[in-house]
C-alpha cells in the first residue's frame, strides 16, 4: 500500500494524480484532516492530522511507502514531523519519503524554516526507518503571479536584490512527478536528493523569459534590500510578502538555491519545465495584471 499525506493540498493532489499513472488505484491511500475533500481522487481515504499523534499509526497502517509532505515551522523540527516519524516507526512503514528543501542539511543555513527541514532530516536519519529526503528547489508557484512577475510585465522592470544569485526553479508538478515515481518504484533509500529544474537562472534570466513569453520588454534592475522593499510596498503588496520576498533575494544572492541536478529525468523519466515553460503556461494571467 502507498500512503500520501496532505492529499488535499496542492502537492498532495498532484502526487496522487501522477501516482495513479503508475500504480493501480487500489494500492493508494490519501490522507487528510478533511477526507471528504479528497474523495474525488478515486482512491481510499483516511483521516490523519499530524497534530493528533494518537491516530497516526492507524492512518499509516499497512504502508509499504509513505509520503510525508512537510509542514512549515520556524522553531526547530515541526512537532507534526516528530509525530509522523514516531508513528511511521510504530506502524512499521517500509519506506518514508519526506519533502524537504534545497541544501537543507548544509551548515550555516540562515533561514529558520530551512533549519526545520534539516532537523527533520536528522530525525529521519537517526530513526530506524528507511527514508528518502527530496530536497526541492524553489517552486515558481511561490512567486504569486499577480505579484512580482506580473508587476514586472506591467511596469517593464523586475526589481531584484539577488545580484548574480541563481535558482534551480522546479515546478510543483515536476516535484509531484518525482515523489510519485519514488512512491511507485522505490529507490534512493537513505539519500538526500536535490531536485531541481533544468538550469539555475538569475533574475536577469527571469526577466528575459518574461519578455519572451509575453512579448513585452522586461528588464532586471538591481537594487538594494531597502530599495526593493520600498518598491514592492509602493506596488501595494502586503508587508509580510514584501519582507519575505526581500529576504528571499538575500538568500538567492548568497547562493543557497544555486543547484542543478538531473533528478527529474532520472527518477520521473520526464524533462522538467524551464522557468519560461512555467510562464508560458500562465501567460494570460501575466498579461492581465
Amino acid at each position: 500500500m502507498i500512503v500520501v499525506s496532505g492529499a488535499s493540498g496542492q502537492l498532495g493532489r498532484l502526487t496522487v494524480g501522477h501516482l495513479l499513472q503508475r500504480v493501480d488505484a487500489a494500492r493508494v491511500v490519501a490522507l487528510s484532516r478533511t477526507p471528504d475533500d479528497v474523495a474525488d481522487l478515486g482512491v481510499a481515504t483516511r483521516y490523519a492530522d499530524f497534530d493528533d499523534p494518537s491516530g497516526l499509526p492507524g492512518a499509516f497502517e499497512g504502508a509499504e511507502r509513505l509520503l510525508i509532505i512537510s509542514l512549515g515551522s520556524f522553531t526547530g523540527p515541526a512537532q507534526g514531523h516528530v509525530n509522523a516519524i514516531d508513528a511511521a516507526a510504530k506502524a512499521g512503514v517500509g519506506h518514508v519519503i519526506y519533502t524537504s528543501f534545497a541544501r537543507a542539511g548544509e551548515p550555516g543555513q540562515p533561514q529558520a524554516l530551512i533549519q526545520n527541514h534539516r532537523e527533520t532530516e536528522r530525525l529521519l536519519a537517526e530513526s530506524r526507518l528507511t527514508f528518502t529526503a527530496l530536497r526541492f528547489n524553489q517552486w515558481p508557484e511561490m512567486w504569486n503571479l499577480v505579484g512580482i512577475p506580473a508587476g514586472a510585465v506591467a511596469t517593464g522592470v523586475l526589481p531584484s536584490n539577488s545580484g548574480d544569485g541563481r535558482v534551480g526553479h522546479i515546478t510543483r508538478d515536476d516535484s509531484a512527478a518525482v515523489a510519485a515515481a519514488l512512491l511507485a518504484n522505490g529507490g534512493c533509500e537513505g539519500q538526500f536528493v536535490e531536485v531541481t529544474g533544468p538550469a539555475a537562472v538569475t533574475d536577469a534570466d527571469v526577466a528575459e523569459a518574461l519578455s519572451q513569453v509575453t512579448g513585452r520588454p522586461v528588464r532586471c534592475e538591481q537594487v538594494t534590500d531597502a530599495e526593493l522593499a520600498s518598491t514592492l510596498s509602493g506596488r501595494g503588496l502586503p508587508e509580510q510578502y514584501v519582507q519575505g520576498w526581500t529576504g528571499l533575494g538575500v538568500y538567492k544572492r548568497e547562493g543557497w538555491f544555486d543547484v542543478t541536478t538531473h533528478a527529474v529525468e532520472r527518477l520521473a523519466g520526464r524533462r522538467p519545465a524551464t522557468i519560461a515553460d512555467y510562464f508560458a503556461a500562465h501567460s494570460d494571467a501575466l498579461r492581465a495584471a
